[in-house]
């Protein structure tokens, strides 16, 4: 328990300090993870609850203008339950940084702190320790790595010229490219507030 709440509120704070003093944006909100949406996804129910989110968020650097201008990011999310946290970087594409409505396409890697793999009921050699074996994969995602990609699509709202309120789905996996391992992945959905500088 410890870990999980412990682990991520310290990789926020360095995950930021990539980060240029002066962020673009920061946004603060709260997902419901582990959920299931007509079917797409792995395993789910198995972690599911609330957490926090938090994003600073950079200007496009010039250099990048050939990729469609993309904006650095750098965050993280902890579980308000003590189940799955995690912090990362990437990139993302707004559609448009003016108009009222607008799509976004972010794209990066995260470091989680939940299970990698699981021990399998069948491998248990007591009947005790198969019962925990079983609770065990019910109660936890196998992700097979520690490190993940993560996808995220937005749809925002401009509530002024500084603020933004944001609809979100988010997928964690790392796609059997980063590892062989279990891919039961985590799908997320909720609502962001962004402040921008």
């Amino acid at each position: 328990m410890f870990r999980k709440t412990i682990y991520p509120l310290f990789l926020v704070p360095v995950l930021a300090l990539a980060m240029p003093a002066q962020a673009d944006e920061v946004r603060v909100g709260l997902m419901a993870q582990d959920i299931k949406i007509s079917g797409i996804g792995g395993v789910k129910g198995k972690e599911e609850g609330i957490a926090l989110t938090l994003e600073y968020v950079a200007d496009s650097p010039e250099f990048l203008e050939w990729a469609l201008k993309p904006k650095p990011y750098a965050g993280g999310t902890i579980n308000l339950s003590g189940d799955t946290s995690y912090g990362g970087a990437g990139m993302l594409w707004r559609t448009s940084e003016n108009g009222k409505f607008y799509g976004e396409l972010a794209f990066g890697l995260v470091i989680h702190d939940g299970e990698l793999e699981l021990p399998s009921p069948g491998d248990a050699t007591t009947p005790e320790q198969a019962l925990e074996f079983d609770r065990l994969n019910r109660e936890n995602i196998e992700f097979g790595s520690r490190a993940l990609f993560r996808t995220q699509f937005a749809a925002g709202f401009r509530l002024s010229d500084d603020w933004s309120a944001e609809l979100v789905y988010e997928h964690l996996s790392h796609g059997k490219i980063l590892s062989n391992g279990s891919n039961e992945g985590l799908d997320s959905v909720g609502v962001r507030i962004g402040k921008r500088f």
